[in-house]
């Protein structure tokens, strides 16, 4: 028992590293290497490993056995920006183009308990199921719109089911979230003086920075129903809540000292050096149907999901220095669905093979897009492979392609700054988890 609260432990602590959003938006569905393989097709009806308690609590009352499980997803994106852009008074910006593509792992940690000759189960699951990290260099040429913007969530939840007859049963959970956010742009403090009639400035004449970052914990739910009608045909329905962040933490400007030195002489209190800010960050309700049918060995398995991102409307930071004007990024993003079928194939008692596909649109629309979340539609193209070791040790690998639609940007910063162009991206992933039966 003391290794596994050591291995759950170690779980909770490397959750809170995972940023890279590789769902629609800012959603993550890699929390396991079996699911990966098959394009997370059946996420909600197949019981195949222990995210079974995070993507179906019902489905739990399928587990025979108390069992721990913990997996790695290593996320790595490739992004590449080609375009343009302007200032204030029409002159190029200046900087290099961009490209980014490092390697991102994402963990994950179950607990199931299962006891002897019950029709109960109950299970804990560490997860970060939202996340993402945009990083730029200093001088790229988009810096005014975005340089760094990162978040993070561990998603703590505890879940129960119960069979209520033989082949229906119910679940639910309670889920404890900690986000933490992280967003930095560069601040063209040379349009702003201009703007204002002060002489000797012009944009891209004085760059500063701006930093502003927040954590919060809040609650959820999720609930789940899983139905078997006969043998080999399964159907899973999970709805999970949004959970409603309040972010509170600090704001940062590095302001250049010519430009300091003007507020100071007209008594300005705006873009201090430090003070407190808030932000509300909501992680979006969802709805997921999976449906698995078995013909033998060989199974079938598809999924339909719809996630409620229209309540993704602006990034809002508000400052609590009453000279400090909040700062917006508009959203506007729109409700999304995932499809995915996929197939498993028991080659014999110690070896499944696994392929899938999958379709996700993208919620953000061309007019809003910003450098800060370039998402486009993707196309999942997964395989994997899951090894009973012995009667107690399992183990999964899954690897991902996902082919990214280029991402279109057309647009400006309060001080006038336009970017357009467009965004290349692909993402690759590569997973592995391993279970252990007490």
């Amino acid at each position: 028992m003391r290794r596994l609260l050591f291995v759950l432990c170690a779980g909770t602590s490397l959750a809170a590293v995972a940023t890279a959003a590789q769902a629609g938006g800012f959603q993550i569905r890699e929390n396991s290497a079996a699911g990966l393989g098959t394009a997370f097709a059946g996420a909600a009806s197949d019981v195949r490993d222990l995210s079974i308690i995070y993507n179906n609590p019902a489905a739990m009352t399928e587990l025979q056995r108390s069992g721990a499980e913990v997996g790695v997803s290593l996320i790595t994106p490739s992004s590449k920006f080609s375009g343009s852009g302007s200032d204030a008074i029409g002159r190029p910006l200046s900087g290099q183009l961009d490209k980014t593509g490092d390697s991102i792992p994402v963990p994950a940690a179950f607990l199931a308990y299962v006891p002897e000759r019950q029709n109960w189960r109950v299970g804990l699951a560490i997860t970060a199921p939202y996340g993402l990290e945009t990083d730029y260099e200093d001088g790229w040429i988009g810096r005014y719109h975005a340089l760094n913007s990162r978040l993070e969530t561990i998603n703590i939840n505890l879940a129960g089911a119960i069979e209520l007859q033989p082949g229906l049963s119910v679940g639910g959970g309670i889920s404890a979230q900690r986000a933490e956010a992280r967003l930095t742009n560069a601040v063209d403090f040379g349009a702003v003086m201009a703007g204002r009639g002060v002489p000797g400035f012009i944009p891209q004449g004085a760059d500063g920075l701006a930093v502003v970052k927040g954590d919060d914990w809040a609650w959820g739910a999720n609930l789940g129903l899983f139905y078997e009608p006969v043998d080999g045909t399964r159907m899973g329905l999970t709805w999970r809540s949004e959970i409603k962040h309040k972010l509170e933490g600090s704001g940062r400007f590095e302001v250049p000292t010519n430009v300091r030195a003007v507020l100071n002489a007209v008594g300005s209190q705006a873009f201090q050096p430090l003070g407190d800010v808030r932000a509300n960050v909501s992680t979006p309700q969802s709805v997921d149907l999976g449906l698995t049918q078995e013909f033998g060995a060989f199974a079938l398995h598809g999924t339909v999901s719809w996630t409620d991102w229209s309540s993704f409307e602006e990034i809002r930071v508000r400052f609590e220095n009453p000279a400090q004007a909040d700062v917006v990024d508009e959203q506007h993003w729109k409700d999304t669905w995932f499809y995915s079928i996929g197939a498993t194939y028991q080659l014999d008692p110690a070896w499944q093979l696994r392929t899938g596909i999958a379709f996700d649109k993208t919620p953000t629309q061309a007019q809003f897009r910003t450098p800060r979340i370039a998402d486009g539609d993707r196309t999942w193209l997964s395989a994997g492979v899951g090894w009973q070791a012995s009667d107690r040790l399992a183990l999964d690998v899954g690897y991902t392609h996902i082919f990214v639609d280029d991402s279109s940007i057309d647009i400006a910063t309060a001080t006038g700054n336009r970017l357009t162009g467009s965004f290349d991206n692909k993402v690759d992933i590569v997973a592995v988890t391993a279970r252990y039966s007490f």
